[in-house]
């Protein structure tokens, strides 16, 4: 199991203030990584400096209360505190993605061909991470990447390890986000772009990647359904999603 460190670990700074209320139960945690170069530290004690430069920039720079992550992830296998479980974040972008999402942010970067390798190490501090922001924070079972709730490349190479469900705590498919996606009322929820993303990537569909269960999405949905034997309804319940996620 990954090594958690605390703030007092790390040698965080205390908040300006304590974030409002966080819904996670209506969403569940979002992954990022966090910048388009590589980043990721060689030496392991060089890791909790890292992490205090994030919460500088995000507090000195960007006004911020704290820094935006719940919990920080790096490549040797250790897990840093950010805001914590029941705290809002403010790290998806979006209204939505704060009140209704907790952050787990890789300790890592890139972009094209040049990204950090994920290691082992990285993808047991991430799983820790969303283990306990669902035990102790009350997150649903939905696991996102950042690019699902916001116009951005991020979280990289990650993203193919959310998709997969390889973050998942004890692996395994992606897990049903708990939301059944349905035209009417059309159904806007992060786990759609990542249904959408999978459908297009792995399946050979052309939707548009929007988080809107629209007439494409659900035209596209009954077509699968038919070709996997499911019941076609155009609703994305557990069966669908699970063979989506196969």
């Amino acid at each position: 199991m990954a090594t958690f460190v605390t703030r007092a670990q790390w040698g965080a700074r205390t908040p300006t203030s304590v974030s409002g209320t966080i819904t996670p139960d209506q969403g569940g945690v979002v992954v990022h990584h966090i910048d388009a170069v590589k980043v990721a530290e060689t030496d392991h004690r060089d890791c909790a400096a890292q992490v205090r430069g994030i919460q500088n920039y995000h507090m000195d720079s960007n006004g911020w209360s704290d820094i935006a992550y719940s919990h920080l992830a790096c490549v040797h296998g250790y897990l840093f505190q950010g805001r914590g479980e029941n705290v809002r974040t403010a790290a998806q972008g979006t209204t939505q993605g704060n009140d209704d999402w907790y952050a787990v942010c890789a300790l890592t970067g890139g972009t094209g061909n040049d990204y950090d390798v994920v290691t082992a190490g990285l993808i047991d501090a991430l799983r820790y991470g969303i283990a306990r922001l669902r035990t102790s924070g009350g997150a649903a079972q939905a696991i996102t990447g950042h690019r699902d709730h916001h116009a951005t490349g991020c979280p990289g190479n990650l993203y193919t390890r959310v998709l997969s469900g390889e973050v998942n705590p004890g692996g395994g498919p992606l897990p049903y986000p708990g939301v059944s996606f349905r035209q009417s009322p059309a159904t806007v929820h992060a786990s759609v772009a990542t249904w959408q993303y999978r459908m297009n990537s792995a399946h050979g569909y052309s939707l548009a990647v929007d988080g809107q269960y629209g007439p494409g999405s659900d035209s596209a949905c009954r077509g699968f359904q038919s070709d996997r034997g499911l019941t076609v309804d155009g609703v994305v319940g557990p069966a669908t999603w699970g063979a989506t996620f196969a």
